[in-house]
């Protein structure tokens, strides 16, 4: 039957009016923003535990400055602060937070990518010449599929940025390769640097994959395809806009890729099990039809160690899928999408299948990676793409496959109501408890509800979904009511599967962040020193909060701190040299210590250096109320440890030898009297026949903030010296001794280290960043690039007119 104009809804103002439904569902889940509350739930949000501190540090350090801060000294000794990463600090949305309050840029930041990947799909669908309604469809398939609406859930705004930068890289492509537009090509670099600066590299590095495949289609595969000759060269002018949008994130790109070998990530992330840590396991796959299959949080049952997110496509989405795959008239399109949505898919399985033992022996940077999980976002644009051509294929009349999906919509419907898919969960979940992986067959239990109610919600939103085709195939609803119908069914159905992942908690500043007895007596106090949390259960200020107030932490949460501090505390996350003992306590110049009410500050046997804090910690604020809600004791020092001292010798030793001379308290190693120093240090070192005796030099810190100290040392050192810190080192520290240029190493393991003459009186040293400075000259070049192509091609035009 030929395809009328009755067949198809085409509004009057077509963008306007997809941007309205694709604002909808994401408005809803909003609502609590208006009334001022913080999109992140709890410590378990990354938004919540560290988030908000570095967003809201760095827009104090901004407006206090007017720069960039370069280095962070609030966290785990000390850390580059571009290089090491702290979310996006060079994306659009961080000028947001100069303007507004931080949660409410935030907010804002999450919400406004989930309407721009709808819009983005839908703009790349009308491109490709599909209907309104099926590039609308496409649009809220892909905003709202579970691993994409769920994001706000860990809190993981840089994927989600990189989740709606996709389609808008796929678009530009078109745009260059296929309708040979210039201002395509600057697009497309531009999106990918914006992908670089979100900052989230494995999920770009997915991005650029899926571009490269696609790229390979339009210029080989397609119907329209180009002459060789000119794909070839489409091609190499495609690769020349992704290096130029590599220059756009050079700012944020080459400190980074400095910093990587000094990484935790500095190998591999920690071999082949580390790498694919977080994967879709295969009792993962029924929840890609059926909602809350797996539960999560609490009633989380498979096999990894938590789930804070969904991975529902949709079952009236898979349905349109399934039928739009069948699309001939984009056979071609259809053929690729879905080789590169099954390449993806297989990745997302990680070791579930032999497929990624090759994928990590052969392609690149894998082995820095993990969570591979994260690839199913690919999965997800591609079957919302397919299930835009499946409602094309509606509007043409090309099959009916109104009864099947009532029939198995009703099917599911039944046997959800009978408990069939939870007892599937509980059978699952005792074969993985079986095997020892985890305790899950409680969690199993307490998800029974929520499964039973998941899988049925699904079941009926197909079956209505049939039921609607059928309605409007027999006439009885117009092609205006089919539209909305079907755009509510696929909506409404994703909608209420990803809503309990939105959790918001009361605005930080009344709240966490707002402040309280402990955190201003704190912030009074005279820098430099550092706070020890010591809750064993939930941290009296999660994560990092403490760097919200400029106060420096002993720990926090970041993830990728310097290696050699993670390696002398005893592993990362481990901490075990740190709990052995006080030893690295006074290392670091740990002047406080936070902990519980309920806390025994005598015996405690299974953290040594927790025992006794009473002989050398007095009380200054006994079981008080923190911003957190928790109940807490701060202590303070009688006797503060120096945050940095002069030692009159130097012994190079491998960090394999000097971690437990530094660490262990049964070492004789005195920190007064010499430091360990890297043996690859290029500065001579001194050869010492005995051990040194104590210098009697103080070194008075008399500034100190982000990446600047300055220190006078009391009296002059009569003999070259070396002069520690309390400070991670790192390669891009410089410093003066009376105005000269002084050497600074790597001693004991991971702290900076300065030669100073002999009658030096004043240290002084900077963190000074020549990679970072060279990377934003190229980022300012090639934004000039980017802006002559979209520029160009309008010039040409006025001027031919």
């Amino acid at each position: 039957m030929a395809v009328t104009d009755t067949d198809r809804f085409e509004p009057r103002y077509p963008l306007l009016t997809a941007t309205g439904i694709l604002s909808l569902w994401v408005g809803i889940l909003s609502l609590p923003m208006f009334a001022g509350r913080f999109i992140a739930p709890d410590a378990s949000n990354d938004q919540y535990a560290a988030g908000y501190a570095f967003r809201q540090w760095l827009a104090d350090q901004f407006k206090a400055t007017g720069e960039i801060p370069l280095w962070n000294p609030h966290l785990f000794g000390g850390m580059p602060f571009v290089g090491g990463m702290h979310g996006d600090i060079f994306y659009p949305t961080a000028w947001l937070r100069l303007i507004l309050p931080t949660h409410i840029a935030m907010d804002l930041g999450f919400v406004v990518h989930y309407v721009l990947a709808g819009l983005f799909l839908f703009l790349l669908l009308r491109r490709l010449g599909v209907s309104w309604t099926g590039a609308v469809t496409g649009g809220l398939a892909y905003q709202l599929s579970g691993v994409v609406a769920s994001l706000v859930s860990p809190g993981h705004d840089g994927k989600l940025f990189v989740t709606a930068l996709l389609p808008l890289a796929l678009l530009a492509l078109v745009m260059a390769l296929r309708d040979r537009r210039p201002a395509g090509y600057s697009l497309l670099a531009l999106t990918v640097g914006l992908g670089i600066l979100s900052p989230h590299y494995q999920m770009v590095y997915y991005m650029l994959l899926v571009a490269g495949l696609f790229s390979l289609y339009l210029v080989f595969g397609a119907e329209d395809r180009p002459t060789p000759r000119a794909g070839v060269l489409a091609l190499g002018a495609a690769l020349a806009a992704v290096l130029v949008g590599f220059g756009v994130g050079a700012i944020q790109l080459l400190p980074f890729y400095q910093y990587v070998p000094f990484s935790p990530r500095a190998e591999s992330y920690g071999g082949f099990a580390e790498a694919t840590s977080y994967a879709i396991p295969w009792s993962h796959v029924p929840e890609f039809f059926l909602a809350g299959f797996t539960g999560s949080r609490e009633t989380y049952w498979s096999a990894n160690f938590g789930k804070l997110h969904s991975e529902y496509l949709g079952l009236p989405v898979v349905a349109l899928a399934a039928f739009g795959a069948l699309h001939a008239g984009r056979r071609r399109l259809v053929i690729w999408l879905g080789g590169i949505g099954g390449l993806f898919l297989l990745i997302a399985l990680g070791a579930a299948t032999p497929f990624y033992q090759i994928w990590y022996a052969v392609m690149p940077f894998v082995k820095q990676t993990r969570a591979p999980g994260m690839a199913f976002f690919v999965v997800a644009i591609v079957i919302a793409t397919f299930a835009a051509f499946g409602v094309e294929r509606l509007e043409r009349r090309e099959g009916n496959p109104a009864r099947w999906w009532l029939g198995i919509g009703v099917a599911v419907l039944v046997l959800a109501a009978v408990g069939a898919f939870g007892g599937l969960a509980s059978s699952l979940a005792e074969g993985i408890e079986m095997a020892r992986i985890r305790q899950t067959s409680a969690a199993a239990e307490a998800a029974q509800g929520a499964i039973r109610i998941g899988a049925a919600l699904s079941g009926l939103s197909l079956a209505l979904l049939g039921a609607l085709l059928w309605a409007r195939r027999e006439g009885r609803v117009p092609v205006l009511v089919f539209t909305i119908g079907l755009c509510a069914i696929v909506g409404t159905d994703l909608w209420r599967g990803v809503r309990g992942f939105w959790g918001w908690s009361e605005s930080p500043t009344v709240g966490l962040y707002g402040g309280d007895g402990i955190t201003r007596y704190l912030q009074q106090q005279a820098r430099p020193f550092r706070v020890m949390d010591l809750s064993d259960r939930a941290p009296i200020y999660p994560g990092s909060a403490l760097m919200a107030f400029g106060v420096p932490q002993m720990l926090g949460h970041h993830g990728n701190q310097l290696h050699a501090f993670n390696q002398l505390l005893g592993g990362k996350n481990q901490w075990s040299y740190l709990f052995a003992s006080r030893r690295l306590w006074d290392l670091f110049a740990v002047q406080y210590v936070l902990v519980p009410a309920d806390f025994d500050l005598g015996e405690h046997p299974q953290f040594p250096a927790w025992r006794n804090l009473a002989a050398e910690f007095d009380t200054v604020f006994a079981d008080v109320t923190a911003s957190s809600g928790l109940r807490a004791h701060l202590l303070e020092r009688r006797t503060p440890r120096p945050y940095a001292w002069v030692v009159a010798g130097a012994v190079p030793v491998p960090d394999d030898r000097a971690i437990p001379l530094v660490a262990d308290p049964r070492s004789p190693l005195r920190f007064d009297q010499v430091v360990l120093t890297d043996p690859a240090s290029p500065v001579p070192l001194d050869s010492l026949v005995v051990i040194p005796e104590a210098t009697g030099v103080m070194a008075v810190v008399e500034e100190w903030r982000a990446g600047y100290m300055r220190i006078r040392l009391e009296p002059q050192p009569s003999q070259d010296a070396w002069l520690v810190i309390a400070e991670n080192w790192y390669p891009e520290w410089t410093a003066t001794a009376d105005g000269q240029d002084a050497a600074v190493v790597r001693g004991n393991v991971t702290l900076l280290t300065v030669r100073v003459p002999s009658g030096t009186r004043n240290v002084e040293l900077n963190y000074e960043s020549a990679t970072y400075a060279r990377g934003r000259l190229i980022t300012f070049l090639s934004l000039g690039l980017v802006l002559a192509g979209f520029a160009a091609p309008i010039a040409l035009r006025r001027r031919r007119g």
